[in-house]
Parts: structure tokens; C-alpha cells; sequence
């Protein structure tokens, strides 16, 4: 890993913060040479998961548009499904359905004032797409149209065990996910496993963009490169 030419760490340690640095400290017998190395290579491996999540959210999101585009245009529903509140059935889709409010605002401000569909669509963030895959939504979304989502579940065709696996997956990735996003450590994470869950989702969804993301990972190596 690339080192600068000349510094102190101990003035890096407190730019930093003790606090920040104390998992890594921890991990590393503080000794602060080699805390600051995984220090580096966690802000790597961060950097590394945003690419594939990123990947992910964009392919998964998708498949969901179009199912919920045309579950609503075959309902001769005239509006986007996003807009369709029998969608959202309960109280407990609130903060939901203000996801969707805030995206309109963001969409309608990088547009120019004219709301386009997929405008809307890209500023949904992953959490948004994650708690779509909560039981509160099966008989609205995944009964009709999201099961038929990922042809390639071990169990496809069951509709529920399809939805409690994807959440369940989605769920800890949302969570890896704000961590990396927000310069988190990650190291004491099972981050192969991670890894796997990601790629497992879109192989389920679709075997091209499985083999497309596979190759694409840089997760594989810089997992390779952990100094401890």
C-alpha cells in the first residue's frame, strides 16, 4: 500500500482522533504503524463494496421499475407506480412514501422542474429499495410481480422464501452499506461473505449481470491486500 514519504504518526493519530482510530488500535496491539495501514486499507475495501453495491442497487432497481411499471399499466392504472397508494397499504409505509416526496423534489430541481419517471427513480437510495422488500409489501408487490424477479432463487416460484431471502440480504448490505458510505469501520466485518451476498442477488436476477459484476469486482483483491 502506498505509503506517504515522510510523517508523524502520532500527529496523524490525533488529526484523526484516538477515538476513530481505537478499533484499529485494538486489532493491531497498538501499535499505531500498523493501525494506521488498516486505517488505510479499510477507507480501500470501502471504496471497493460502493462500486458493487452501487452496481447492485442500479440492476436491482431496475427489475423492480419495470415490474411495478407494468403491474400499474396492465391495472390501466395512468399513473407511475410509485404514485399508486394501494402499493403502500398501511401507516407503516409513511416514511416511504416521503422517500418518494423527497425524491420528486430532488428530481424536479436536477430537471429543471419537469418530473420525469426516471428522474424519480435514480434519486430513490438504496434504503428505499431495501424496505421494499419487507413483509408489509408482499401481497402488494411480491405476490404480483417481484418474486418472478429472480427466476434464478433456489427455490423459485416460492414466492415468500424468495422475499425473506432477498430481505434478509438486503438488509445487512444496507447496512454495510451507510457504513462505507460514511467513512465506517468495516474491517471486523465477514466482508468475503458480503461479498457473496452481493453477487448472489444479481445471480439471481440475471446470470449476465452476475458474470458483468464478477468480473468487474475489485473486492476480491483488495480483500487480498489486508495488512492485519
Amino acid at each position: 500500500m502506498p505509503q506517504p514519504s515522510t510523517f508523524d504518526p502520532v500527529v496523524i493519530r490525533d488529526r484523526l482522533s484516538p477515538d476513530r482510530l481505537r478499533s484499529y488500535l485494538q486489532d493491531c496491539n497498538d501499535d499505531l504503524h500498523r493501525a494506521l495501514d488498516l486505517y488505510a486499507w479499510n477507507a480501500h475495501i470501502a471504496a471497493a463494496f460502493l462500486e458493487d453495491l452501487g452496481r447492485l442497487e442500479v440492476v436491482l432497481r431496475n427489475r423492480f421499475d419495470e415490474a411495478l411499471t407494468d403491474l400499474t399499466a396492465s391495472a390501466g392504472v395512468p399513473h407511475p407506480w410509485f404514485d399508486h397508494r394501494t402499493l403502500f397499504p398501511s401507516r407503516n409505509s409513511k416514511h416511504m412514501l416521503k422517500a418518494i416526496a423527497k425524491a420528486k423534489q430532488r428530481a424536479a430541481r436536477s430537471g429543471r422542474h419537469q418530473i420525469t419517471n426516471s428522474g424519480v427513480i435514480v434519486e430513490l437510495g438504496f434504503g428505499f429499495w431495501r424496505y421494499l422488500c419487507a413483509p408489509r409489501y408482499h401481497t402488494t408487490m411480491w405476490v404480483p410481480v417481484l418474486g418472478a424477479q429472480f427466476p434464478d432463487h433456489p427455490s423459485a416460484g416460492n414466492t415468500a422464501r424468495i422475499r425473506s431471502d432477498v430481505e434478509s440480504r438486503m438488509r445487512q448490505l444496507h447496512f454495510l452499506r451507510n457504513r462505507v458510505a460514511h467513512h465506517r469501520p468495516v474491517h471486523r466485518r465477514a466482508l468475503a461473505k458480503d461479498a457473496v451476498m452481493i453477487l448472489e442477488l444479481v445471480q439471481w436476477m440475471c446470470p449476465d449481470a452476475h458474470a458483468w459484476m464478477s468480473g468487474l469486482s475489485p473486492v476480491p483483491a483488495v480483500l487480498a491486500t489486508r495488512p492485519v
